[in-house]
């Protein structure tokens, strides 16, 4: 009795085995095994605003870095003044309003991952996506002794511009509908943890860029003196959680183009950035199973 049990039990999975692997083959969907995945999109950094690169005096970075300056300020009137009929060299600017509304533009993003499948629904999986961030807007440069006319004000508008690049690791779950052969919805959630380095910022002033980042360890800078830039490094890490949705297009059991859109919920490692906030994007990932290898 306890042997033909036995083969029962062996008979009952090689029947469900078979089982299996014709409705796998059915619905496009290799059985358990690896995916490699290579992705591209675009990465939003949300509503929230980049106020690391507004340029006001309580940030670690800050226009006041060049304008408390007199070597960079001598410098920046003679510029202002060369480059505009109205104003003295020997004019005293200051300056009059920082950016109201900093944000971070859409930037491309491009990722690669890996998942493990359990079975024709549920997978694990880890991403690495990049994205270089870019913040710009304006602030505008005073002149108390000129009074504003029909043909100029009593100010200029330049540019702040900051750039950063920012790493995403994901860890993830997720769970496949079987819709039909080859459209198949899809939900993701996990964790995500990220890195953020800042690359540059900038203030453009008359279309010379004049660095913002502390480049001589809080020494003060004097033109002329030869002084040495060091490797100075701002931004670090945060975390998150995130989740995808999105519809895989299965057309073979190899091979699937999988457009999602996707949700983060966390922090940057930036100063002054406390907040957790949203961020969004989306991408097209393209899946290849392990069952491209074992034909």
């Amino acid at each position: 009795m306890k042997r033909i049990a036995i083969l029962f039990l062996l008979a009952a999975t090689v029947i469900s085995a078979f089982a299996q692997n014709y409705e796998d083959d059915e619905m496009n969907i290799a059985g358990p095994g690896a995916d490699f995945i290579i992705a591209g999109g675009i990465y939003m950094g949300g509503k929230v605003p980049a106020g690391y690169y507004s340029g006001i005096p309580t940030n670690e970075n800050n226009l006041n870095y060049i304008f408390n300056n007199q070597s960079w300020m001598d410098e920046i009137t003679r510029l202002i003044a060369d480059n505009n009929s109205f104003i003295s060299p020997n004019e005293s600017i200051y300056i009059k309003e920082y950016p109201g509304d900093m944000r971070y533009k859409a930037a491309m993003s491009v990722s690669i991952g890996a998942s493990y499948r359990f079975n024709r629904h549920w997978r694990l999986s880890i991403y690495y996506t990049f994205a270089r961030m870019t913040a710009k807007d304006v602030f505008s440069i005073g002149f108390p002794n000129i009074v504003p006319t029909n043909e100029y004000n009593d100010y200029i508008l330049y540019l702040l511009i900051g750039k950063e690049n920012r790493s995403f690791f994901d860890l993830t779950g997720s769970y496949t509908f079987h819709a039909n052969k080859i459209v198949k919805p899809f939900i993701e959630f996990g964790a995500q943890f990220n890195f953020v380095r800042v690359k540059s910022f900038d203030a453009i002033i008359e279309n010379r860029p004049y660095n913002l980042l502390d480049v001589y360890g809080g020494s003060t800078y004097v033109a002329g003196a030869g002084m040495q830039e060091l490797d100075t490094r701002y931004g670090g890490p945060g975390w998150g959680i995130v989740a995808d949705a999105g519809i895989k297009f299965a057309f073979s059991k190899s091979v699937s183009v999988d457009p999602c859109f996707y949700v983060s919920f966390g922090k940057v490692g930036l100063e002054g950035y406390k907040d957790f906030h949203f961020n969004y994007g989306a991408y097209i990932r393209i899946v290849m199973s392990d069952a491209m290898f074992n034909k």
